[in-house]
């Protein structure tokens, strides 16, 4: 895959083995949002901006059979299209993170 940013918000180290990916945009306000709750809750993750890494955009599609929503969170095998932070909360919980 492309170069991508890792995140570890404020130096704390969340010990996981379960990948955490943000496949959004920049000035998308969900992906932000959702961006912003995995920082405040101390989880690395991921961050692959669709506008920079257009071919990252056409797997996404492909695998998804059709069109692409911001953002798109992969969580431990799962996929998650435009969650509410409650789902991702969830998804989290069920994943042994936070």
């Amino acid at each position: 895959m492309a170069v991508q940013s890792v995140y570890a918000p404020r130096g704390r180290r969340v010990m996981t083995t379960v990948p955490v990916v943000v496949y959004g945009t920049r000035w998308c306000g969900i992906t932000q949002l959702v961006r912003r709750y995995l920082d405040r809750a101390g989880v690395p993750y991921e961050f692959v901006d669709l506008d920079l890494h257009p071919h990252v955009e056409q797997r996404l599609r492909w695998a998804a059979g059709g069109a692409v929503r911001n953002p798109v969170v992969y969580l431990g095998g799962e996929w998650l299209v435009q969650p509410s932070i409650g789902e991702l909360r969830w998804a989290l919980a069920r994943n042994g993170i936070r």
